[in-house]
């Protein structure tokens, strides 16, 4: 088997530089390179791609093909490929491509299921970004462009020109749900794995340990966190008008085009905005947070989580999608469309024993899902192999 990764999937998309599907195709990379899979890769050369990535490439012969000088069907035609899996699908004309075995991984239907928010646009920094969020989620645009697009996804799948895999069990009754011609259809669901990596770094000048509220994921309207900046921001004011000490200080991390969020804030002295950070100081951040707030609208599986839950961290979620599933009762919940929920969660968090339930709770969730995503990291390599 001529075997063809796509490393594209990996690299920034969107707005965001890193992100979950990427980051899930990096463990599916490194598992094939640990296992001494013979295969060759797919990349951009315009865009960011992990210099690991690139030296392990390197050191272990691993062919990269430039999707910036051929298209991908030409790649796979001139290099006999027979055999094409991505991590991450993509609705663009040129991926879709004509291969003996196509294997991709369907981390959700978050085109169809998101609602339309005018945020979208205020988070986008380029002109082609405010653009695509002017019509990006819309019914009009999910019903001419996005619905044609799935639906001959899934009778690919349907007829088995296509095999693909799922992060989660929502995400297998939601694709299952939009496109029912899939009910009878065996879809495998591997839970989404995660590198771990040891934290290092140091907190910013003004942080200290366990005197801050973590979000991440700053530079995505749909992870939700100006809602839940807001939330803190009513919380400092409430604590300082009360005369209650109060030093706590939230971290958002990505946090990329950060105007969109101080325009909504009156305690500015609070809050503490970074760009994008490695991935082991974005561990430390975990590590050494108060508690993690995790608003997002959508998520396939949700590996931020899961994160805070390694360290005993705890967590407030949204109560969507797949969030419940992965942190079950390791999280309190709330609406994500509620800035005085998302507060009150907060509040709770402050009370001693109330932080110690979740605290304990998040250490025993993270050891279950950290043994499911390795166990089914072997398993999710085997089918992209054809085993």
């Amino acid at each position: 088997m001529n075997f063809l990764f796509n490393l594209v999937a990996v690299q920034p998309i969107h707005s965001a530089k890193f992100h979950g599907g990427g980051s899930y195709g990096e463990v599916i990379f490194w598992a094939l390179v640990k296992r001494g899979a013979k295969f060759s890769c797919v990349y951009d050369s315009r865009k960011y791609l992990s210099p690991d990535i690139l030296e392990a490439c390197e050191k272990c012969n691993i062919p990269l093909f430039d999707i910036a000088e051929k298209t991908p069907q030409q790649i796979i035609d001139e290099n006999a490929i027979d055999a094409f899996y991505t991590p991450l699908y993509s609705l663009e004309k040129k991926w879709q491509i004509q291969v003996k075995r196509f294997v991709f991984t369907w981390h959700g239907v978050r085109a169809l299921e998101m609602q339309y928010s005018w945020q979208g646009v205020g988070f986008a920094k380029k002109l082609a970004q405010k653009l695509e969020a002017l019509v990006r989620y819309r019914d009009s645009w999910k019903k001419y462009f996005y619905a044609p697009k799935y639906r001959d996804l899934a009778a690919r799948i349907a007829d088995g020109r296509a095999e693909c895999i799922t992060v989660s069990e929502h995400s297998r009754a939601s694709i299952k749900s939009f496109f029912p011609e899939l009910l009878d259809k065996e879809i495998p669901v591997f839970y989404s794995p995660m590198l771990d990596y040891e934290p290092e770094g140091f907190l910013p000048p003004t942080v200290k340990t366990k005197k801050y509220f973590l979000l991440t994921s700053g530079a995505r309207w749909e992870k939700n966190n100006l809602r839940a900046v807001k939330a803190f921001d009513e919380l400092v004011t409430m604590m300082r008008s009360t005369n209650h000490l109060f030093d706590m200080k939230l971290v958002i991390t990505g946090a990329t085009n950060v105007k969109v969020y101080r325009k909504h804030i009156r305690n500015k002295d609070a809050f503490v905005f970074l760009g994008y950070v490695e991935s082991k100081e974005l561990e430390f951040l975990h590590k050494n947070a108060y508690a993690f707030i995790f608003p997002s609208l959508n998520e396939g599986f949700g590996y931020p989580p899961v994160q805070s839950m390694r360290y005993g961290v705890p967590v407030a979620a949204s109560g969507t999608t797949s969030v419940p599933e992965v942190c079950e009762n390791a999280s309190l919940y709330f609406d994500p469309y509620s800035v005085s929920e998302i507060k009150n969660r907060m509040i709770q968090l402050l009370d001693p024993d109330i932080y110690a339930m979740y605290a304990s709770r998040g250490v025993a969730r993270y050891g279950e899902v950290h043994k499911r995503q390795q166990e089914d990291l072997e398993k999710a390599v085997a089918f992209v192999l054809g085993e």
